[in-house]
């Protein structure tokens, strides 16, 4: 599927991506390092991480082990959630931009595009 085919697929019919997150932030520390947008998303990852260190570091010298523990599994799955849905997100707006980062990223597979012709429920008959 060309860049052209994603764009109007993506913005007219329902059309199915998968985007793996790996290759994704891998792709995007290579070739866009400079970008603004990947920058601002490296500095929203970086106060996220500091932030759950400095409470847990923080909260092991004041609070009881179990309830630190409990506050920092929460806080480390907001850090994985944030890196997921960002470069993903990412990923899909620079491919929809860029013919060949487009080509690139679905050459090594960090997406991969398909038509979805099944419907997710069956519909009710009359």
């Amino acid at each position: 599927m060309s860049q052209k085919q994603f764009i109007c697929a993506y913005e007219t019919t329902s059309l199915g991506y998968l985007i793996s997150t790996p290759k994704a932030l891998g792709m995007l520390l290579v070739h866009k390092i400079r970008d603004a947008r990947f920058q601002l998303l490296l500095r929203r990852w970086t106060f996220i991480l500091f932030a759950v260190l400095g409470a847990c570091t923080g909260g092991f010298n004041f609070l009881p082990t179990f309830l630190v523990a409990g506050l920092f599994a929460p806080g480390a799955c907001l850090f994985a959630v944030s890196i997921w849905l960002g470069a993903g997100d990412l990923l899909l707006e620079f491919a929809l931009e860029d013919q060949r980062f487009f080509e690139l990223a679905t050459e090594c597979r960090a997406l991969l595009v398909f038509q979805d012709t099944d419907f997710s429920l069956p519909q009710p008959e009359n």
